[in-house]
This record gives structure tokens, C-alpha cells and sequence, in this order.
């Protein structure tokens, strides 16, 4: 016999079977600034914290923190990160964007110009990076960080607000305004927008779109339409807050339910558990093996011995009356009732109620609200392609440029390993920069203008020892549109001239200084240039983590002054790396 169609229990939902419950926060509030304080980034950020806590999240919450406390935390985050689970990053303070790169202020911090703010504050990308590297199941970022700017006057007109970020496969970036807008600090409690994500995070049932939907609208008119909250998110599942009541059917046909509960009664030493599954699944996939576990006379458990669920959470009473219609016997702690479900033509009640107790312990769990993603979610992560140099696809490096000329940030730089070929060449950005399998560019396009290396072109030594010496000798040619191709050729040397420390946006990290200096003619204009290079290469991260770049035509006057410095990484094998 088996239960009437549509019969279902409700039951308050914690998580679906084989979901990592993980939960890990960083929330920080920065309010006490020398230029500027903010009245309510410490209390939005001990109302996170708690609300995050209620919600089953483990958190650290940092108050009024420095640049090194800051580096120090989402250190100590990402390493949390890479056990799986859900991570969430709040960011309550000054926050500002320069060439549409955003930047937390943490406390402490003197900007008098805008190319100090790399070395000031905290790169927003930095920590995306650091939730993507740790390949978990979700991740949310929240900044609360659009307040009205004081170092603002120090820039030179850069935009108010943050600037968009891309959110990674698996993620959801909210901001407490739309780009370029300016959020308010509040005059009461807590600033406006982080007051109304109080409110929606705690209502059960919502998920995560929802919740931050509530708030928009809220914001928007409390506000009277000058703050309007705005995300971008890559979720592929479910995210819930707090979960609300799940509904299960008693008769449905879910195959990784069926897959789950026999996972759960399948070594069990109770006849009725077993019965559990072959009631719900007569046919199921799992039915020939379950018939004959109870072909084998298995003997009732001893007395005091737990089940296959012994150790999982019991479901409310509400479950199994919701099964049932009515409270029903107690069935005894373990969870067997033998002298019932052993008889001929017992009541099947019993089953029922057992297999209300047994569906609500696979949803169910150490406490409410505990839903972290249901649906597909990210898929487990492939081992990545590497080639023999240890470069993996995925791996990425992001730079700022700073003008020597000007003084300033004039572009950001990124590049991401696409793909190995068989060869160990490696693409990188949809095809527009070709490296060999050491990391020497071959082929470089930007613009309408590409750029081919002869094999022999190099800047990653060959050889990292002090005094390292190679002889450089190279060919360019350089393509553009709608022009006549141009060959370029080069000599000189580089130079391995030893280690000693370099301190760029992503950290200061101990580097082997490498100096290039190299003559070069253009075959078709007759023209000569110096290129002079400067660079501070990691072994550990295969790039170099700073350089200058500096090109002087043939009367010695600068044509290009460049410094290129590393402001985040995400590279597969570096994840230990701690910059100093």
C-alpha cells in the first residue's frame, strides 16, 4: 500500500540533501575616518553581523580598521573559503572609484593623490577575486560604500559613487545605489539602505532576489527616488536567507530524494526503515537490493543502538503530524517502531509517519533558516589544464597603469589564461595576447594594431640567480589596419641583479629584480628607440608583480613612462601566497 496521491508533509526547510551548509561572513564597518567620519557604518555592521548570525552564518565582524587589519581579514576569509559552502563579504564606509576601479577606504588612510589610492585602500576586485580562487558553491558581496566622499576633492574629477562590477559565475555584487550615485549615511540607527536589508533578510521564504528587490523599492521611496539600490548576479541556484516552509510529497517522484533516502536507510538494521523506502518507491531504482536486505531477516536493532539516522537532526513534531493529520504515537528516540511495522497488514501509519520523520531529517537541520542553495548550483570544480611552467587556465593578474608623466592611474589591465594549447602556448583574453608556456608574450593585439614576437624575444629570465645574464635578440612586427606591415628589431641584454622587496596595491612581496635594456630599429622608418624595463618578478604568482616601462626615442627624450603594478590576483597553486 502506498500513500494517497498528493499527500505532503510541511516542514521548515535547513538544507537540500548533499548541499554544503557552510556559512562565512566578513562584515566590516569603517566609520571613525580623521576626513569625514560616518555616523552609522559600525552600527550597520554589528546589525549584519547579527542578523547573518541568526541566518546561520559563522561570522568576523572588524570594526574601524586599517588598511594591513583589512588585507589581514580577507586573508583569513578566503582561507575560510576554501572548505565549500556559501561566503558573504559586507562592506559598510568611505568607498570611492578612480578609472572605474573601486576601492574600500579603510581607517587611517592618506590620499592626497589620486595614483595613492591603490597603496591606500582596499581593491573591491581584489576580494571578488578572493571569493571566486576558493571555487565555493555561492558568494555574496554587499557594499554599502557609496556615501559622499571627502578624498573626492583630492582626485582629479573622478565620479561619484562605485563603479559596476562583473559578478563571477556564482555570485551576486549588491551596491547601496546605482553606479556613480551617492547613498546616505542615515540619521537614525542605521544608514537607509542597510536599515530596510535588516528587514527584508529576516522575513523566511525570501529568496535572495527578492530580498534585495524589498529593498530597492523601500530605498527608492524613502528616499523619494535619490538612492536606488542596484545588483548584478551569476547565481545558478537558490539562495535563501532564511528558509521558509518547504512542502514534500509523500508519493512524488524525485530521483535524488529517492537517491538520498536510501543513502539514509540503506544500512540501517531496522526492517521498517527499509519498509520506508520500498513504500514510498515500489519500483525504484533502488527496490531489488531493498527487498532483499529484508529477505535476510535482519534482526530489530539492540537496544540504545541508533540507526542510519541516528545522527540526524529530528524533525519538528509539526512534521510528522502534517503527515499524518494528527499527532500520532510517539515513536520511541532512534526512531524504530518494530512491534508495529513487523506485523502482517500493520498500520501503515506507522510507515507514514516514519517516512514523514526520515524525508524531514534530509531537509531538515541544526536549526531554522539554516536553506543555503537548492537547483543546480555551481557545478564541482574540473581540474583545471596546466601546462609544464605551472600555468593553469583561470589563473589572472589585474594591474594598474600610473603615467610617470601625469602622475596618475590612466587604465586597469587584466589577464586571464583562457586556454593551454597542446604545446604549453598559452590565450589568454579571447585571443588578444598569445604567451609562450614560460609566459613571454608572441603575439599581442590592442586596438587595430598587432603585434608578433620572434621566438627569441624574452623578459621572463631564464635563470633566477643573481648576476643572470642573457643576451637579447629579437624581431617585432608590428600590423596595422589598413598600413603596411612594420618590422622592428631589436639587441641587448637582461640581468638578474638579485632579490629584495617591492610593495604594489596587492601587497609587498619579495622580488628578483630584473633590468632590460635593449636598442631596437624600426626597418621600415629608420627610426631608433631605448627601451628601458625595470621589473620585480614572483616565481610564485609567474608574473611580474610591478614594472616600469620606459621607451626613449633617438634623442633620448621619453616617448612612453609607464609604472604597471599588480593590485589582485587569482592564481591556481599561489592560494597560500601571503604578501608581507
Amino acid at each position: 500500500m502506498t500513500p494517497p496521491a498528493g499527500r505532503t508533509i510541511q516542514v521548515q526547510a535547513s538544507h537540500p540533501p548533499g548541499v554544503p551548509t557552510q556559512r562565512v561572513a566578513l562584515v566590516i564597518g569603517n566609520s571613525a575616518y580623521q576626513d569625514g567620519p560616518l555616523l552609522n557604518p559600525v552600527n550597520d555592521a554589528r546589525a549584519i553581523a547579527q542578523v547573518l548570525k541568526e541566518s546561520g552564518f559563522n561570522v568576523s565582524l572588524r570594526e574601524n580598521i586599517d588598511q594591513r587589519g583589512m588585507q589581514s581579514a580577507l586573508r583569513e576569509f578566503g582561507d575560510r573559503l576554501r572548505a565549500g559552502g556559501t561566503g558573504l563579504f559586507y562592506y559598510a564606509g568611505h568607498g570611492m572609484q578612480i578609472k572605474g576601479r573601486n576601492y574600500l577606504i579603510p581607517v587611517g588612510a592618506h590620499i592626497d593623490r589620486e595614483d595613492e589610492v591603490a597603496y591606500s585602500a582596499v581593491d573591491a576586485q581584489a576580494v571578488l577575486d578572493k571569493m571566486e580562487s576558493a571555487g565555493n558553491e555561492a558568494n555574496i558581496m554587499i557594499l554599502d560604500a557609496c556615501r559622499n566622499n571627502p578624498f573626492m576633492r583630492n582626485t582629479r574629477g573622478s565620479p561619484a559613487g562605485l563603479a559596476p562590477m562583473d559578478a563571477p559565475v556564482g555570485t551576486l555584487v549588491a551596491y547601496a545605489t546605482s553606479p556613480g550615485a551617492v547613498a546616505s549615511d542615515g540619521s537614525g540607527a542605521n544608514g537607509l539602505y542597510t536599515q530596510h536589508l535588516l528587514t527584508a533578510i529576516r522575513q523566511p521564504g525570501n529568496k535572495i532576489e527578492d530580498v534585495f528587490k524589498q529593498v530597492r523599492a523601500n530605498v527608492r521611496r524613502d528616499s523619494r527616488g535619490k538612492q536606488v539600490p542596484w545588483e548584478v548576479t551569476s547565481l545558478e541556484g537558490d539562495f535563501y536567507f532564511i528558509a521558509g516552509p518547504v512542502a514534500i510529497s509523500l508519493s512524488g517522484s524525485n530521483p535524488n530524494l529517492e537517491a538520498a533516502l536510501w543513502d539514509a536507510v540503506r544500512s540501517s538494521r531496522d526492517p521498517v526503515e527499509i519498509r520506508v523506502y520500498l513504500n514510498r518507491y515500489p519500483q525504484g531504482r533502488f527496490a531489488t537490493e531493498a527487498r532483499a536486505r529484508l529477505a535476510q531477516g535482519l534482526p530489530p536493532p539492540a537496544a540504545g543502538t541508533a540507526s542510519a539516522l541516528g545522527s540526524a537532526p529530528k524533525p519538528p513534531p509539526s512534521a510528522v503530524a502534517a503527515a499524518t493529520g494528527s499527532a500520532g504515537p510517539r515513536i520511541p528516540e532512534g526512531g524504530t517502531a518494530p512491534a508495529v511495522a513487523e506485523r502482517p497488514g500493520a498500520d501503515q501509519g506507522a510507515i507514514d509517519r516514519r517516512t514523514a520523520e526520515i524525508l524531514a531529517s534530509l531537509v531538515t537541520g541544526p536549526g531554522p533558516g539554516q536553506l543555503v542553495v537548492s537547483g543546480p548550483g555551481k557545478p564541482a570544480r574540473a581540474p583545471a589544464a596546466s601546462n609544464s611552467a605551472g600555468f593553469t587556465v583561470g589563473d589572472r593578474w589585474r594591474f594598474q597603469v600610473v603615467d610617470r608623466f601625469k602622475g596618475e592611474v590612466v587604465r586597469n589591465e587584466v589577464a586571464t589564461v583562457e586556454r593551454v594549447q597542446p604545446d604549453g602556448m598559452l590565450v589568454l583574453n579571447g585571443g588578444r595576447f598569445r604567451w609562450d608556456a614560460r609566459g613571454n608574450p608572441r603575439y599581442i593585439r590592442a586596438g587595430d594594431r598587432e603585434r608578433t614576437y620572434s621566438p627569441d624575444f624574452m623578459y621572463v629570465p631564464p635563470v633566477l640567480e643573481t648576476g643572470a645574464r642573457t643576451a637579447l635578440n629579437y624581431e617585432i612586427e608590428q600590423k596595422r589596419a589598413d598600413a603596411p606591415a612594420e618590422q622592428e628589431k631589436a639587441k641587448g641584454a637582461m640581468v638578474v641583479k638579485g632579490q629584495e622587496p617591492v610593495r604594489t596595491p596587492a601587497g609587498e612581496f619579495k622580488a628578483w629584480r630584473v633590468d632590460i635594456d635593449v636598442v631596437g630599429s624600426s626597418l621600415n622608418k629608420r627610426g631608433s628607440y631605448r627601451w628601458l624595463f625595470t621589473g620585480w618578478y614572483v616565481p610564485e604568482l609567474r608574473a611580474y608583480v610591478a614594472y616600469d616601462d620606459e621607451v626613449r626615442g633617438a634623442d633620448q627624450a621619453f616617448i612612453r613612462r609607464e609604472r604597471h603594478e599588480l593590485t589582485s590576483f587569482s592564481v591556481r597553486g599561489a592560494e597560500g601566497l601571503v604578501p608581507r
